[in-house]
């Protein structure tokens, strides 16, 4: 059978009161744990190409949607996805939006929860690993960082030398 142990407390004594010195041998528990770094080697292969790619086309969609144009006709706005907050209008292509329309908006809402939480359940691997955003900005930020300090092993090295 195991031993019962307090929580907080080393071999099982309780801890001594009324500000007495511990006695001798007995540290205190370390409840901290210091941050371990993290160094990314660079990876190469099929997959890793699609991801690139795939990261490309979600920071182009990104960029480049609010600068489409969408013919709407006169006295119409001409940007594609538009939110009017001064008109009270939101436009996504040809789709005009008003305030007393928001039953829409709130369906749609929900149809997107319904769609990602489907998409999560069945596919959650693929959409975290090539098109969550945080995903897609931690690959970018890795860019720069090897950029700025070199690979894996540069890294390392540079961590374990002094401050210059």
């Amino acid at each position: 059978m195991g031993r019962a142990t307090l929580i907080g407390t080393r071999n099982g004594r309780p801890p001594s009161g009324g500000g007495d010195a511990p006695p001798p041998g007995d540290e205190p528990v370390v409840l901290y744990a210091r941050r371990k770094q993290i160094y990314p080697q660079l990876v190469f292969g099929n997959f890793r190409n699609i991801k690139w790619t795939l990261l490309g086309l979600t920071l182009a969609l990104y960029y480049i949607l609010p600068w489409l144009r969408w013919d709407r006709g006169p006295d119409a706005p001409d940007q594609a996805v538009l939110a009017d907050f001064a008109g009270g209008r939101f436009y996504f292509f040809s789709i005009e939006i008003w305030p007393q329309e928001v039953y829409y908006i709130t369906g749609l809402l929900i149809l997107a929860a319904v769609g990602l939480f489907l998409v999560t359940a069945l596919l959650g691997r693929v959409w975290c690993g090539y098109f969550c955003p945080q995903t897609v900005w931690t690959d970018l930020f890795l860019v720069v960082e090897r950029f700025f300090e070199g690979d894996r092993n540069a890294r390392i090295k540079l961590d374990k030398s002094p401050w210059s």
